[in-house]
Protein backbone atom coordinates (compact mmCIF):
# COMPACT_ATOMS: atom_id res chain seq x y z
CA UNK A 1 0.00 0.00 0.00
CA UNK A 2 3.32 2.46 -0.20
CA UNK A 3 1.64 3.80 -3.47
CA UNK A 4 -1.09 5.19 -1.54
CA UNK A 5 0.33 7.09 1.28
CA UNK A 6 0.85 9.81 2.66
CA UNK A 7 -3.09 10.73 2.65
CA UNK A 8 -3.57 14.09 3.06
CA UNK A 9 -6.20 15.08 5.54
CA UNK A 10 -5.85 16.35 8.82
CA UNK A 11 -5.96 16.26 12.89
CA UNK A 12 -8.65 17.44 15.74
CA UNK A 13 -6.41 17.58 19.02
CA UNK A 14 -6.26 20.09 22.03
CA UNK A 15 -2.37 19.20 21.88
CA UNK A 16 -2.57 21.87 18.21
CA UNK A 17 -3.27 25.39 18.87
CA UNK A 18 -6.42 26.21 17.93
CA UNK A 19 -7.03 22.24 17.83
CA UNK A 20 -7.05 21.69 14.36
CA UNK A 21 -4.05 21.08 11.74
CA UNK A 22 -3.63 19.47 8.23
CA UNK A 23 -1.65 16.35 8.11
CA UNK A 24 -0.09 14.10 6.12
CA UNK A 25 -1.54 10.23 6.85
CA UNK A 26 -0.19 7.06 6.46
CA UNK A 27 -1.04 3.59 7.90
CA UNK A 28 1.93 1.26 8.96
CA UNK A 29 2.90 -0.20 11.93
CA UNK A 30 -0.24 -1.36 13.40
CA UNK A 31 -1.56 2.43 13.25
CA UNK A 32 -3.15 5.40 11.72
CA UNK A 33 -0.22 7.87 11.65
CA UNK A 34 -0.19 11.79 11.28
CA UNK A 35 2.08 14.37 10.74
CA UNK A 36 1.41 17.88 11.19
CA UNK A 37 2.94 20.78 8.68
CA UNK A 38 4.66 21.84 12.18
CA UNK A 39 6.59 18.18 13.08
CA UNK A 40 3.45 17.18 15.52
CA UNK A 41 2.89 13.53 15.15
CA UNK A 42 -0.30 11.51 16.18
CA UNK A 43 -0.93 7.62 16.09
CA UNK A 44 -3.98 5.49 16.47
CA UNK A 45 -3.76 1.97 16.77
CA UNK A 46 -6.10 0.11 14.45
CA UNK A 47 -7.39 -1.73 17.47
CA UNK A 48 -8.12 1.30 18.92
CA UNK A 49 -9.86 3.32 16.37
CA UNK A 50 -13.47 4.20 16.20
CA UNK A 51 -14.63 5.20 13.11
CA UNK A 52 -17.58 7.68 11.58
CA UNK A 53 -18.35 8.94 8.86
CA UNK A 54 -19.55 12.71 8.08
CA UNK A 55 -18.00 16.22 6.91
CA UNK A 56 -19.52 18.31 4.44
CA UNK A 57 -19.58 15.91 1.65
CA UNK A 58 -20.70 12.74 3.49
CA UNK A 59 -17.32 10.86 2.50
CA UNK A 60 -14.80 11.96 5.14
CA UNK A 61 -13.63 9.33 7.27
CA UNK A 62 -13.51 10.30 11.16
CA UNK A 63 -10.81 7.82 13.07
CA UNK A 64 -11.30 8.78 16.69
CA UNK A 65 -9.38 7.08 19.31
CA UNK A 66 -10.65 5.67 22.67
CA UNK A 67 -10.46 8.84 24.98
CA UNK A 68 -12.08 10.70 22.27
CA UNK A 69 -9.51 13.46 22.33
CA UNK A 70 -8.06 12.62 19.25
CA UNK A 71 -9.25 12.61 15.70
CA UNK A 72 -7.26 12.15 12.49
CA UNK A 73 -9.40 12.49 9.42
CA UNK A 74 -9.38 12.13 5.54
CA UNK A 75 -11.54 12.34 2.83
CA UNK A 76 -9.36 10.48 0.18
CA UNK A 77 -11.66 7.97 -1.81
CA UNK A 78 -8.85 5.39 -1.11
CA UNK A 79 -8.80 5.98 2.37
CA UNK A 80 -11.62 3.56 3.42
CA UNK A 81 -10.00 0.56 1.07
CA UNK A 82 -6.16 1.42 2.54
CA UNK A 83 -7.65 0.98 5.94
CA UNK A 84 -9.17 -2.38 5.10
CA UNK A 85 -6.70 -3.57 3.99
CA UNK A 86 -3.26 -2.35 6.15
CA UNK A 87 -5.41 -3.18 9.65
CA UNK A 88 -5.82 -6.88 8.09
CA UNK A 89 -9.40 -6.80 8.62
CA UNK A 90 -9.77 -5.44 12.09
CA UNK A 91 -11.53 -2.11 11.23
CA UNK A 92 -14.06 -4.34 8.49
CA UNK A 93 -16.85 -4.26 10.62
CA UNK A 94 -16.65 -0.67 11.37
CA UNK A 95 -15.66 -0.04 7.77
CA UNK A 96 -19.12 -1.76 6.70
CA UNK A 97 -21.09 0.46 9.22
CA UNK A 98 -20.27 3.62 8.17
CA UNK A 99 -20.81 2.42 4.18
CA UNK A 100 -23.91 0.84 4.98
CA UNK A 101 -25.05 4.38 6.83
CA UNK A 102 -24.22 6.00 3.37
CA UNK A 103 -26.44 3.68 1.58
CA UNK A 104 -29.15 4.42 4.09
CA UNK A 105 -29.32 8.31 4.13
CA UNK A 106 -29.25 7.74 -0.21
CA UNK A 107 -32.31 5.86 0.82
CA UNK A 108 -33.43 8.54 2.37
CA UNK A 109 -32.74 11.05 0.03
CA UNK A 110 -34.64 8.66 -2.51
CA UNK A 111 -37.55 9.41 0.43
CA UNK A 112 -37.37 13.00 0.42
CA UNK A 113 -37.40 13.38 -3.28
CA UNK A 114 -40.98 11.62 -3.47
CA UNK A 115 -42.05 13.71 -0.88
CA UNK A 116 -40.67 16.74 -2.42
CA UNK A 117 -42.56 15.63 -5.67
CA UNK A 118 -45.87 15.21 -4.49
CA UNK A 119 -45.44 18.82 -2.59
CA UNK A 120 -44.15 20.44 -5.16
CA UNK A 121 -46.69 19.49 -7.30
CA UNK A 122 -49.02 21.16 -5.24
CA UNK A 123 -47.05 24.56 -6.38
CA UNK A 124 -48.87 24.82 -9.31
CA UNK A 125 -51.78 25.31 -7.21
CA UNK A 126 -51.00 26.73 -3.95
CA UNK A 127 -48.35 29.27 -4.58
CA UNK A 128 -46.35 30.49 -2.08
CA UNK A 129 -48.12 28.21 0.79
CA UNK A 130 -46.97 25.14 -0.87
CA UNK A 131 -43.15 26.17 -1.16
CA UNK A 132 -43.32 26.63 2.63
CA UNK A 133 -44.85 22.73 2.57
CA UNK A 134 -42.64 21.58 -0.01
CA UNK A 135 -39.50 22.94 1.83
CA UNK A 136 -40.43 21.22 5.20
CA UNK A 137 -41.35 18.18 4.41
CA UNK A 138 -38.05 18.12 2.61
CA UNK A 139 -36.33 19.76 5.71
CA UNK A 140 -38.44 16.38 7.69
CA UNK A 141 -37.03 14.02 5.85
CA UNK A 142 -33.27 15.05 5.77
CA UNK A 143 -31.20 12.76 8.29
CA UNK A 144 -29.82 14.42 10.83
CA UNK A 145 -26.04 14.20 9.04
CA UNK A 146 -27.33 16.90 7.02
CA UNK A 147 -27.28 19.26 9.79
CA UNK A 148 -24.44 18.91 11.36
CA UNK A 149 -22.44 18.95 7.58
CA UNK A 150 -24.27 22.46 7.28
CA UNK A 151 -23.17 23.58 11.16
CA UNK A 152 -19.19 22.30 10.46
CA UNK A 153 -19.31 24.16 7.25
CA UNK A 154 -20.67 26.97 8.79
CA UNK A 155 -17.72 26.75 11.46
CA UNK A 156 -15.18 26.37 9.71
CA UNK A 157 -15.71 29.83 8.20
CA UNK A 158 -16.63 32.17 11.15
CA UNK A 159 -14.93 34.25 12.93
CA UNK A 160 -15.92 33.63 16.30
CA UNK A 161 -14.47 37.39 17.92
CA UNK A 162 -11.97 35.77 20.08
CA UNK A 163 -9.66 32.85 20.72
CA UNK A 164 -10.91 29.68 22.30
CA UNK A 165 -10.65 28.96 26.04
CA UNK A 166 -8.88 26.04 26.96
CA UNK A 167 -8.91 26.40 30.78
CA UNK A 168 -10.32 22.44 31.25
CA UNK A 169 -12.02 23.43 34.54
CA UNK A 170 -13.74 26.18 32.19
CA UNK A 171 -14.81 24.09 29.55
CA UNK A 172 -15.48 20.74 31.48
CA UNK A 173 -17.79 22.80 33.49
CA UNK A 174 -20.12 24.11 30.47
CA UNK A 175 -19.33 20.36 29.34
CA UNK A 176 -20.92 18.86 32.48
CA UNK A 177 -24.13 20.99 32.23
CA UNK A 178 -24.68 19.91 28.51
CA UNK A 179 -24.04 16.24 29.59
CA UNK A 180 -26.73 17.00 32.67
CA UNK A 181 -29.38 18.48 29.71
CA UNK A 182 -28.42 16.47 27.21
CA UNK A 183 -30.94 13.45 27.98
CA UNK A 184 -33.85 15.26 27.93
CA UNK A 185 -33.61 16.72 24.88
CA UNK A 186 -36.34 15.36 22.57
CA UNK A 187 -34.74 14.54 19.56
CA UNK A 188 -31.77 11.85 20.34
CA UNK A 189 -28.92 11.66 17.78
CA UNK A 190 -27.15 15.40 18.12
CA UNK A 191 -23.50 15.65 19.10
CA UNK A 192 -23.12 18.94 21.38
CA UNK A 193 -19.90 20.27 20.36
CA UNK A 194 -18.85 23.40 23.55
CA UNK A 195 -16.54 25.98 22.69
CA UNK A 196 -16.35 28.96 24.95
CA UNK A 197 -14.97 31.83 23.11
CA UNK A 198 -12.63 34.45 25.03
CA UNK A 199 -14.90 37.97 24.40
CA UNK A 200 -16.93 40.08 25.99
CA UNK A 201 -20.02 39.23 24.00
CA UNK A 202 -22.70 38.48 26.39
CA UNK A 203 -24.19 35.48 24.80
CA UNK A 204 -24.06 32.08 23.28
CA UNK A 205 -25.20 30.68 19.87
CA UNK A 206 -25.92 27.34 18.26
CA UNK A 207 -25.15 25.80 14.70
CA UNK A 208 -27.13 22.94 12.91
CA UNK A 209 -25.73 19.33 14.60
CA UNK A 210 -24.73 20.78 17.78
CA UNK A 211 -21.85 22.94 18.02
CA UNK A 212 -22.39 25.63 20.93
CA UNK A 213 -20.49 28.70 21.26
CA UNK A 214 -20.55 30.55 24.67
CA UNK A 215 -18.82 33.49 25.19
CA UNK A 216 -17.11 34.60 28.28
CA UNK A 217 -18.39 37.81 28.82
CA UNK A 218 -21.91 35.75 28.99
CA UNK A 219 -20.15 33.59 32.14
CA UNK A 220 -18.52 36.27 33.82
CA UNK A 221 -22.12 37.93 33.97
CA UNK A 222 -24.40 35.15 35.10
CA UNK A 223 -25.37 35.09 38.45
CA UNK A 224 -24.41 30.96 38.85
CA UNK A 225 -24.11 27.90 36.66
CA UNK A 226 -28.38 27.56 37.06
CA UNK A 227 -28.60 30.61 34.72
CA UNK A 228 -25.98 29.59 32.12
CA UNK A 229 -27.98 25.66 32.07
CA UNK A 230 -31.11 28.03 31.01
CA UNK A 231 -29.08 29.51 27.84
CA UNK A 232 -27.82 26.26 26.90
CA UNK A 233 -31.30 24.23 27.74
CA UNK A 234 -32.40 27.04 24.85
CA UNK A 235 -29.50 26.47 22.39
CA UNK A 236 -30.07 22.96 22.66
CA UNK A 237 -33.72 23.05 21.56
CA UNK A 238 -32.78 25.11 18.53
CA UNK A 239 -30.43 22.13 17.94
CA UNK A 240 -33.27 19.22 18.00
CA UNK A 241 -35.96 21.33 16.67
CA UNK A 242 -33.81 21.92 13.35
CA UNK A 243 -34.57 25.91 13.56
CA UNK A 244 -31.41 26.24 11.50
CA UNK A 245 -32.74 23.87 8.78
CA UNK A 246 -36.27 25.38 9.07
CA UNK A 247 -34.59 29.29 8.53
CA UNK A 248 -32.70 27.70 5.31
CA UNK A 249 -35.76 25.85 4.09
CA UNK A 250 -37.38 29.26 4.16
CA UNK A 251 -35.37 31.40 2.84
CA UNK A 252 -34.67 28.57 -0.32
CA UNK A 253 -38.02 27.48 -0.90
CA UNK A 254 -38.35 25.84 -4.34
CA UNK A 255 -34.64 25.91 -4.12
CA UNK A 256 -34.60 23.19 -1.62
CA UNK A 257 -36.99 21.29 -3.31
CA UNK A 258 -35.41 21.06 -6.43
CA UNK A 259 -31.87 19.93 -5.05
CA UNK A 260 -32.98 17.65 -2.68
CA UNK A 261 -35.10 15.98 -5.96
CA UNK A 262 -31.72 16.07 -7.58
CA UNK A 263 -30.08 14.12 -4.63
CA UNK A 264 -27.81 17.23 -4.19
CA UNK A 265 -27.57 17.19 -0.53
CA UNK A 266 -23.69 18.70 -1.00
CA UNK A 267 -25.46 21.64 -2.96
CA UNK A 268 -27.99 22.04 -0.24
CA UNK A 269 -25.23 22.55 2.32
CA UNK A 270 -23.19 24.76 0.63
CA UNK A 271 -26.38 26.89 -0.22
CA UNK A 272 -27.77 26.25 3.80
CA UNK A 273 -24.31 27.23 5.20
CA UNK A 274 -24.17 29.89 3.29
CA UNK A 275 -27.44 31.41 4.43
CA UNK A 276 -26.33 30.69 7.92
CA UNK A 277 -23.00 32.35 7.53
CA UNK A 278 -24.50 35.84 6.98
CA UNK A 279 -27.05 35.93 10.13
CA UNK A 280 -26.04 33.25 11.91
CA UNK A 281 -26.85 34.40 15.32
CA UNK A 282 -30.00 36.20 14.45
CA UNK A 283 -31.72 33.50 12.12
CA UNK A 284 -33.78 32.35 14.44
CA UNK A 285 -38.06 33.74 14.21
CA UNK A 286 -39.30 35.09 17.08
CA UNK A 287 -42.11 32.65 17.18
CA UNK A 288 -38.93 30.21 16.75
CA UNK A 289 -37.32 31.78 20.16
CA UNK A 290 -40.46 31.79 22.00
CA UNK A 291 -40.74 27.53 20.85
CA UNK A 292 -37.13 27.42 21.95
CA UNK A 293 -37.81 28.66 25.50
CA UNK A 294 -40.60 26.21 26.03
CA UNK A 295 -39.19 23.40 24.98
CA UNK A 296 -35.71 24.77 26.99
CA UNK A 297 -38.03 24.99 30.44
CA UNK A 298 -39.02 21.39 29.68
CA UNK A 299 -35.37 19.87 29.15
CA UNK A 300 -34.51 21.79 32.70
CA UNK A 301 -37.29 20.58 34.70
CA UNK A 302 -36.29 16.61 33.33
CA UNK A 303 -32.72 17.45 34.61
CA UNK A 304 -34.03 18.67 37.54
CA UNK A 305 -32.44 22.46 37.19
CA UNK A 306 -34.75 25.11 38.36
CA UNK A 307 -36.11 26.85 34.90
CA UNK A 308 -36.95 30.31 36.58
CA UNK A 309 -32.98 30.43 36.37
CA UNK A 310 -33.46 31.41 32.70
CA UNK A 311 -36.19 33.87 33.57
CA UNK A 312 -33.41 35.56 35.85
CA UNK A 313 -30.94 35.55 32.96
CA UNK A 314 -33.51 37.88 30.82
CA UNK A 315 -34.04 39.99 33.93
CA UNK A 316 -30.27 40.30 34.10
CA UNK A 317 -30.25 40.39 29.92
CA UNK A 318 -32.80 43.99 30.82
CA UNK A 319 -30.71 45.17 33.77
CA UNK A 320 -27.51 45.42 31.74
CA UNK A 321 -29.00 46.11 27.95
CA UNK A 322 -28.09 50.20 28.40
CA UNK A 323 -24.33 49.17 28.80
CA UNK A 324 -23.18 46.01 27.13
CA UNK A 325 -22.00 46.34 23.39
CA UNK A 326 -24.08 44.42 20.92
CA UNK A 327 -26.74 43.35 23.55
CA UNK A 328 -29.51 45.69 21.76
CA UNK A 329 -28.67 43.99 18.72
CA UNK A 330 -29.19 40.54 20.22
CA UNK A 331 -32.13 41.41 21.97
CA UNK A 332 -33.90 42.90 18.78
CA UNK A 333 -34.37 39.54 17.01
CA UNK A 334 -35.62 37.81 20.62
CA UNK A 335 -39.36 38.10 22.33
CA UNK A 336 -39.63 40.86 24.26
CA UNK A 337 -37.91 39.93 28.28
CA UNK A 338 -41.69 40.67 30.27
CA UNK A 339 -43.39 38.10 27.39
CA UNK A 340 -40.63 35.29 28.04
CA UNK A 341 -40.50 36.09 31.77
CA UNK A 342 -44.36 35.85 31.62
CA UNK A 343 -44.16 32.72 29.53
CA UNK A 344 -41.23 30.58 32.08
CA UNK A 345 -43.53 30.89 34.92
CA UNK A 346 -47.13 30.19 33.12
CA UNK A 347 -45.38 27.03 31.42
CA UNK A 348 -43.77 26.10 35.28
CA UNK A 349 -46.95 26.63 37.16
CA UNK A 350 -48.80 24.40 34.29
CA UNK A 351 -46.49 21.72 34.95
CA UNK A 352 -46.22 21.95 38.66
CA UNK A 353 -43.65 23.10 41.30
CA UNK A 354 -39.78 22.29 39.64
CA UNK A 355 -37.54 19.61 41.50
CA UNK A 356 -33.95 20.63 41.43
CA UNK A 357 -30.85 19.38 42.19
CA UNK A 358 -28.15 21.71 42.69
CA UNK A 359 -24.99 21.52 39.74
CA UNK A 360 -21.79 20.29 41.30
CA UNK A 361 -19.71 23.10 39.94
CA UNK A 362 -17.57 25.82 41.82
CA UNK A 363 -18.81 28.75 39.85
CA UNK A 364 -16.85 31.41 42.01
CA UNK A 365 -13.70 29.58 40.62
CA UNK A 366 -15.18 29.39 37.00
CA UNK A 367 -15.68 33.18 37.07
CA UNK A 368 -12.07 33.93 38.73
CA UNK A 369 -10.55 31.54 36.12
CA UNK A 370 -12.52 33.77 33.42
CA UNK A 371 -11.45 36.79 34.79
CA UNK A 372 -7.87 35.82 34.54
CA UNK A 373 -8.29 35.19 30.88
CA UNK A 374 -9.83 38.73 30.93
CA UNK A 375 -7.08 40.26 32.24
CA UNK A 376 -4.19 38.09 30.25
CA UNK A 377 -6.50 39.82 27.41
CA UNK A 378 -6.30 43.35 28.20
CA UNK A 379 -2.61 43.38 29.07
Amino acid sequence: MDDLSPFLGGVLSDAIDGGRSGAEIELRSGAIQARTPEGQTFSIPFRACRLELGGASGRMIFCHDESGGLTVFCEDRRFPTALELESGGVLSDQLDRVRGKRRSERRRSRTVAIAVVVLLAGLLFGGYHAVVLAARAAIAALPISVDRQIGDKVMSTMDLGGPPISDDLVVSAIQSIVDRLKPHASVEGFDYRIQVVDAPILNAFALPGGSIVVYTGLLEAAEGPEQVAGVLAHEISHVTLRHGLKGVAQSLGVVLGVRTLLGDVEGLVALGAGLLSEGVISSHSRAQEAEADAEGVRMMLGAEIDPRALAGFFELLHAKSGDTPGLIAWLSSHPQHEDRIAAIETQIADLGAPISRPLDIDWEEVQRRIGGQVKDRNE
